[in-house]
């Protein structure tokens, strides 16, 4: 009953008006309820509201006190990370190869217990974001500190392989339990260098197999940050920069290896790996609206063209010349369409009525 409804005691006058309604037979008890439901922040109790004003003003500071203890964390722990570097370093190779895969075994597991700890503390869920963030980089130290502890054992030949090997079995897992930038790109950062030192040990010298290669690497991570319902990403801003990053080394390589007795071919192929990787990049943001995704095709559209054009027509005056008139056209056809453009998607103008659905 509306006359029952506690939060109607404080307004008397509005609590008769509803009960005459359902009895006129204009609003249903339900109705009712869905009124009283709605308006009932306006005749509040001014101790409810300064109580929820208190309340918010409460969190802000929480979230402002969280955010200076976060990057105080940071800072402290890139000093004492610093610190240790500098006393460590130097004396590195004096030390025997058990002590060193010693003492880089202790950091990775340190190192991976804090992450754990800072994922899964009973801090409450206003924490939530930053112990993920704060987990996340403890992760990705932690894969670097494992890659130094595989290198110890192996060979002189061997070092980059077991290294950049025992930190991608560590990102990988590490990226499925706490997600985040720093882990996403140490993934990155050791496919790159497993992907150089395979390179090498096969004995490839030619920078177009290379250039294959990392393009086929950019272009997974552009396939990874792809918003599917059951992507594996969780940034995907930053999956398509890291990618779009390295179409454009692939893309840049390819083209300055093209040599005179090459012909244009290779500028060709660079230009169009490029532009495919431009494309893509503006499609994962027009996809995703995370602007990351734009970095790499600007700078693929401020170098590759006019790279390729300046190897295709011996001249980089004459590329830059041509770079520019093509910019300024694709501006002017941007400018036109944008003014040609009719409010809600309406067609422009004509002599000829609308076509009836179902028509051609």
């Amino acid at each position: 009953m509306i006359s029952e409804r506690p939060d109607l005691g404080s307004n008397p006058a509005l609590r008769t008006a509803l009960t005459d309604l359902v009895r006129d037979g204009v609003l249903s008890p339900g109705q009712a309820d869905a009124v009283a439901h709605r308006l009932s922040p306006l005749w509040a109790t001014p101790t409810a509201l300064t109580a929820a004003t208190l309340a918010a003003h409460s969190h802000g500071e929480n979230r402002t006190r969280t955010r200076i203890v976060e990057i105080a964390g940071y800072v402290g722990g890139a000093m004492v990370l610093g610190g240790a570097a500098t006393i460590v370093v130097p004396t590195w190779g004096s030390f025997p190869p058990v002590a060193r895969f010693l003492l880089a075994m202790v950091a990775t597991i340190v190192l991976a217990a804090g992450a754990v700890a800072a994922r899964f503390a009973r801090l409450g869920d206003d924490t939530l974001a930053v112990r993920m963030r704060l987990a996340s980089v403890l992760g990705a130290l932690a894969s670097g500190a494992v890659a130094t502890a595989a290198a110890v054992p192996a060979s002189d030949s061997a070092e980059v392989l077991a290294g950049t090997v025992a930190a991608l079995l560590l990102a990988v897992p590490g990226y499925a339990l706490f997600r985040g930038a720093p882990l996403l790109f140490t993934g990155w950062l050791a496919g790159a260098l497993l992907i150089g030192d395979l390179l090498d040990r096969a004995g490839i010298d030619d920078i177009l197999p290379w250039g294959i290669a990392y393009a086929v690497f950019g272009a997974f991570w552009m396939l990874l940050a792809i918003p599917l319902r059951v992507s594996p990403i969780r940034e995907p801003g930053v999956a398509a920069l890291l990618g779009g990053l390295t179409g454009l080394g692939a893309a840049e390589a390819i083209t300055t290896d093209s040599l005179p007795d090459d012909g244009p071919l290779l500028a060709i192929v660079g230009l169009i790996v490029g532009v495919a990787f431009a494309a893509g990049c503006f499609g994962l943001y027009l996809a995703t609206r995370r602007w990351p995704a734009l970095v790499p095709a600007v700078l693929i559209a401020l170098v590759v063209p006019a790279t390729a054009l300046a190897q295709i027509l011996g001249s980089l005056l004459a590329a830059g010349f041509a770079v520019a008139v093509v910019g300024l056209l694709l501006l002017v056809a941007g400018g036109i369409a944008l003014m040609s453009r009719r409010p809600g998607g309406a067609p422009a103008a004509s002599g000829h009525p609308p076509v009836a659905p179902g028509h051609s």
